[in-house]
């Protein structure tokens, strides 16, 4: 792990279960030699593979170490923290939440909606000027998309910073270049952002991570009274309060506004852009569910999103009221972004057609498109294969095959007939010994049906009342000689899955080897039963002499009492 990956693979803990290959959007995980890894060249740093990551294997950077240092070492400390605080702290008031801070040793703090009030200004003044398509850039991911996935849209994006690197810049004005800023948000993709302006931003702390931190201080609201004179600084933030949130941006009549607030939705939206457009388009896109409240760095419960929009809205109608005002700084909120290479990841037809005959796809099924590798379509899927991101073992097709030619092996191998049967009285598979003991009938269906593939039993086998009967009843096994012509053969019925699966396996008494494994097996049962009875019968003979013997005892011993002996 690089020092600056803010996400990254514990390969430790990691049980390569390749649920985070699967379902990362972008596929920018791979299986290499020493496990999952992270190619920080495809990652947007969604968050994606932390939520679904049960190992907690997917790792978040933890920055906490670095704040405290930074705390200890410098003389003035800033926090940068977003509105969202006021859902990751519900019931705490402005002055108990601005002390809390300054307990950890903060100097200064200041909300980041005021960098989005110059930020989403600056935003919608350039977009009414665009004739075409505007993109708003205030969340981070969508910026690397399309920098990296979309690049034919990067003229679309408006070249303007975050709210978050807006009001760093403020605070850089108001407190000098000496003064040391941590944001604090929901954000996970916000830790790779401060790279883009080095020495702007120093660190990003989650909510997760300041609760924690707050915890290992010994930090309790309980105990914070809270005094008037804590308050936000220079000013309290009345605009940029709904940043966080998806949907915000209100469009004027003459410019259309598109919404999105998932990874999903933003990759679908981008697709569906046309090269060109008629009339001026806002996209508003956030790639967390409902904006930033859903980012995995926040703490507060994703399924009161609803809840959470209404407080910030009600939080933001009253900072409206505030007649005191107030003139923020005039600072530069443009930016540029650069240039980077787009993802390229081609691979010839003949790899992937190569890719599809190793899993075992033939043409017809190439575009089974089941999904159960999370790539979508097989064709995706072989392409993975074919740069070896991706074991072959995740295609759910090819580890059926596998088994099922290793079952099919197995069986042809035996000198016993076996079948499985499902709950619906049909023939999954069986061997050619099965259909030889059947005979020459039985030999003819099953080479016009192939290991009587899909047939029912009762059309099939003469003792399909075993199956039925273990099928519906439950039963472990059941066992029978049963004869066909002038053979006998020995069916077992077993239960693979109650109620659902069944084994068949039959002996031929007639074939030697058979015959000689089970006189032996039937000998030893019936010397084993006859020792048993022997035993019964010395345990009772003895029982009843031991008796005789008291009772005759009893006589003697009255005939001599009675002759006065």
């Amino acid at each position: 792990m690089s020092e600056l990956d803010s996400l990254y693979i514990e390969r430790n803990d990691c049980a390569d279960c390749c649920r985070c290959i699967r379902e990362c959007p972008l596929k920018a995980i791979s299986l290499t030699a020493e496990g999952a890894a992270i190619d920080a060249g495809l990652c947007v740093v969604c968050g994606e593979c932390l939520q679904v990551c049960k190992q907690d294997a997917v790792r978040l950077r933890d920055d906490v170490y670095l704040a405290r240092k930074f705390i200890k070492t410098h003389t003035i400390k800033v926090a940068s923290v977003s509105p969202q605080w006021t859902v990751e702290f519900e019931g705490i008031d402005t002055c108990r939440f601005v002390e809390a801070l300054k307990l950890l040793g903060f100097t200064h703090v200041s909300e980041s909606a005021l960098g989005a009030e110059a930020s989403m200004r600056k935003e919608m003044e350039m977009a009414a000027e665009r004739p075409g398509l505007s993109i708003s850039s205030r969340c981070p991911v969508v910026v690397d998309y399309i920098r990296k996935y979309k690049p034919r849209l990067l003229e679309g994006l408006l070249p303007v910073v975050s709210p978050m690197m807006a009001h760093a810049r403020m605070i850089r004005s108001w407190w000098g270049r000496e003064a040391r800023i941590i944001h604090i948000s929901s954000c996970v993709a916000a830790k790779n952002e401060i790279a883009e302006e080095e020495g702007l931003v120093d660190i990003v702390l989650t909510f997760k991570e300041l609760k924690r931190w707050m915890s290992d201080e010994g930090i309790d609201f309980d105990h914070i009274s809270g005094h008037d004179s804590y308050q936000f600084e220079p000013y309290t933030a009345r605009g940029g309060f709904m940043y966080p949130l998806s949907g915000i941006v209100t469009a004027s009549e003459k410019m259309l506004t598109i919404s999105a607030s998932s990874l999903k939705g933003v990759c679908d939206t981008l697709d569906a852009v046309p090269a060109r457009l008629e009339g001026p388009v806002m996209l508003d896109l956030m790639t967390c569910p409902g904006g930033c409240i859903g980012s995995v760095g926040a703490t507060c419960d994703p399924n009161a999103a609803v809840g959470h929009r209404l407080a910030l809205k009600r939080l933001s109608d009253e900072r409206a009221k505030i007649s005191e005002p107030y003139t923020l700084p005039y600072i530069d909120v443009t930016r540029g972004f650069g240039e980077m290479a787009p993802v390229t990841q081609f691979v010839s037809e003949s790899e992937t057609l190569a890719a599809l005959d190793d899993l075992g796809l033939p043409m017809q099924l190439q575009q089974l498109d089941c999904n159960a590798c999370g790539y979508g379509t097989c064709r995706r899927f072989a392409k993975a294969l074919s740069r070896r991101e991706v074991p072959r073992e995740m295609c759910i097709h090819y580890v059926r095959s596998r088994l099922r030619v290793g079952f099919i092996g197995l069986i042809d191998r035996l000198a016993a007939g076996v079948a499985v049967v499902d709950n619906n009285m049909q023939i999954v598979a069986a061997n050619r010994m099965l259909a030889t003991m059947l005979g020459a009938d039985a030999v003819s269906v099953y080479d016009a049906n192939p290991r009587f593939r899909g047939l029912n039993v009762v059309d099939v086998f003469p003792f399909s009342s075993m199956i039925s009967s273990v099928l519906e009843n439950g039963d472990d096994s059941l066992v029978r000689d049963v004869q066909i012509k002038d053979r006998i053969i020995t069916v077992s019925v077993h239960s693979l899955l109650k109620y659902r699966n069944v084994l068949v396996i039959c002996r031929n008494m007639l074939f030697s080897q058979v015959r000689n494994e089970e006189v032996v097996a039937r000998t030893r049962k019936v010397v084993r039963e006859n020792l048993e009875t022997v035993q019964k019968i010395a345990y009772l003979l003895g029982e009843n002499a031991s008796r005789t013997e008291a009772i005759l005892n009893s006589i003697l011993n009255t005939e001599k009492l009675d002759n006065g002996e």
